[in-house]
């Protein structure tokens, strides 16, 4: 049976047609700078990695060159028929599991290479969140080898200074995209492959806060509670909250501020940390150092959604309201889920939890203020199937470094 070809004429037309407003919906709404151009010419293939800061990254990046580059994506974009329209159908978007192995996905990849297409790919596999740079995989190299590819090696800055991961609205600032490094094929194809992966991500490595650069907000603290569930003073879980540049500690008063150049500052003695990276690595440190007893809850969430959000199928609600998590059980109301079959899970956005037990991927949607990363890391403490596989190289409880 013929492969249906993935690079489509109608492709090509939607982007030079799309490209004006997106330029202007990147512009003017959302504040990025392309300070990059590069030509494709015709016949000739490119593989973009960059490095992954924004929702919506894979916009501004194709503002950067002439022809279509196609996307990879995590699969729970393709959730509804008016996303599969628009990712699918018009930019052709490559979907990809999220956390797993992805066979298809690849084979995708490898086809749209042999039909001379381009494509645009995040080494990393997850937005930014507290500014270190995450794992990447050591046969990543010899992926790319394979695809043949000129390499276009993209660095975005100031996404995580203006979109936050925890964001509410956008910071005023520096956003902007730029060329860090052109390969071509010959120049990398025997270079050993750990070389070349230093190469990679020195290319794609950023740190907004240390740029001296300035972002904007009166509200730049808000929903930080997204990223932050852990007080590092009294030691207690979910009794921070944030308004406008404040983040508090309702339990001790606890008070810190976050400053315009993304650093913490408190007048209080006992608070230590200066980067979003200090406090993450806290937060790993209790999650580790938790004494967890049978049957006990751990957490509990009010006002919860929990969806069966399997790709390419319309979310489906199956409870709305609380929920609790013992180191056996996740329950939902009637719905009483086991801890040990989850095989991954993975923070969507700021405040969603995607996760998957058996063949059912769901999704869990919180209030504004929820924070999911809590259970992302304590799903790699409990005995779970993705602690036992080690499936999970982005929540997991090492300490992350610059």
């Amino acid at each position: 049976m013929k492969t249906k070809k993935h690079c489509t004429a109608f492709h090509r037309f939607f982007y030079f047609t799309a490209r004006p407003f997106v330029w202007m919906i990147t512009r003017w709404i959302w504040g990025y700078r392309s300070k990059a151009r590069y030509k494709i010419k015709k016949g000739e293939k490119i593989l973009v990695l960059s490095n992954h800061q924004t929702d919506i990254d894979p916009l501004c990046i194709m503002m950067s060159f002439n022809r279509p580059v196609y996307t990879v994506g995590t699969d729970s974009l393709f959730n509804s028929p008016m996303s599969k329209l628009f990712y699918g159908k018009m930019l052709g978007m490559i979907p990809k599991r999220k956390g797993v192995a992805d066979i298809q996905a690849t084979s995708k990849m490898m086809q749209v290479s042999k039909e001379g297409g381009s494509l645009l790919l995040f080494p990393e596999g997850n937005r930014t969140y507290a500014e270190f740079q995450y794992f990447i995989s050591p046969s990543f190299p010899k992926f790319v080898k394979t695809l043949g590819c000129t390499l276009v090696l993209f660095r975005l800055e100031g996404g995580t200074g203006t979109r936050p991961r925890f964001k509410h609205k956008r910071r005023k600032g520096n956003f902007s995209g730029k060329i860090a490094r052109v390969i071509p094929y010959e120049d990398y194809k025997d270079v050993p492959d750990e070389d070349l992966l230093d190469v990679i991500k020195d290319a794609i490595k950023v740190y907004d806060s240390e740029s001296h650069d300035l972002y904007k907000s009166p509200i730049r603290a808000e929903y930080l509670e997204r990223e932050f569930f852990y007080c590092p003073k009294c030691g207690s879980v979910s009794t921070l909250r944030s308004e406008k540049e404040h983040f508090r500690c309702t339990n001790c008063g606890l008070d810190v501020v976050f400053t315009e150049s993304m650093h913490f500052e408190s007048d209080d003695p006992e608070f230590k940390f200066k980067t979003m990276l200090d406090w993450w690595n806290a937060q790993k440190i209790f999650i580790r150092s938790m004494n967890i007893k049978p049957n006990e809850i751990i957490f509990k969430d009010e006002n919860v959604q929990l969806y069966e959000a399997n790709a390419f199928t319309k979310r489906k609600l199956i409870h709305q309201g609380d929920m609790t998590l013992t180191d056996k059980e996740l329950t939902f109301g009637d719905i009483v889920l086991q801890v040990k079959d989850i095989k991954y899970c993975s923070v969507i956005s700021g405040k969603n939890l995607s996760f998957q037990i058996e063949n059912t991927t769901y999704l869990l949607v919180g209030h504004d203020r929820f924070n999911p990363l809590k259970y992302a890391f304590i799903f790699n403490k409990l005995d779970t199937i993705m602690k036992e596989k080690h499936t999970d190289d982005y929540y997991n409880l090492k300490e992350d470094s610059r």
